[in-house]
């Protein structure tokens, strides 16, 4: 049995490089991207469809869930990290790397509380999966499957500096063996985008 781990479409925020808020919706090319995935997996025997609650992920996982008519729940676990009072701020604008794994922003979560948190999703979501007769894809941030590859899934921390977590990539782990990882951070279904 296989998990998709899947990072949404592309936002205005993305494009800005802005701490994104909530409600940030996709782009118009985050719309094409989110439509492109949709169709590259129509045919992939998907059970289930999890997704953050935040609207760039619905937005994504919505586009899929109509290829595939499957369930679609929504998990508040799966969220971005919280970055507090950072939240609408340009990168540009913020005097220190808030990406730092010992920075705590004022107002949000701490990297151990944000790992701690990825992994209650992480159990959830391989129950869920494990009840499943399909496939199950998880439509999330960035952040989020970073931690859950190199926390949960243990690759190394260099692999993922070489490999971007672009929008709408694609993971496929091997829910029985967590080593069996045949597609990282895989965007072939964007080729045909203009």
């Amino acid at each position: 049995m296989w998990i998709y781990l899947i990072r949404h479409a592309e936002t205005e925020g993305n494009l800005q490089r802005i701490v994104q808020m909530p409600n940030t919706p996709l782009s118009t090319r985050g719309h094409q991207q989110a439509q492109c995935l949709a169709n590259a997996y129509s045919q992939v025997p998907i059970s289930n469809i999890v997704s953050s609650d935040y609207a760039r992920t619905q937005l994504t996982a919505s586009a899929l869930q109509k290829q595939v008519n499957c369930p679609m729940s929504f998990n508040e676990l799966l969220r971005e990290r919280h970055f507090g009072d950072l939240r609408g701020k340009a990168y540009d604008d913020i005097d220190h790397d808030f990406f730092a794994l010992n920075y705590h922003p004022p107002g949000g979560e701490s990297y151990s509380q944000f790992v701690d948190r990825i992994g209650k999703a992480w159990q959830q979501l391989t129950q869920l999966a494990n009840q499943q007769k399909g496939d199950t894809v998880v439509v999330s941030h960035g952040l989020v499957l970073r931690c859950i590859l190199t926390e949960i899934l243990m690759l190394p921390s260099q692999l993922l500096t070489q490999t971007d977590i672009q929008n709408t990539s694609v993971t496929k782990v091997n829910l029985d063996d967590y080593t069996d990882i045949p597609m990282l951070c895989d965007v072939e279904h964007l080729n045909d985008m203009t």
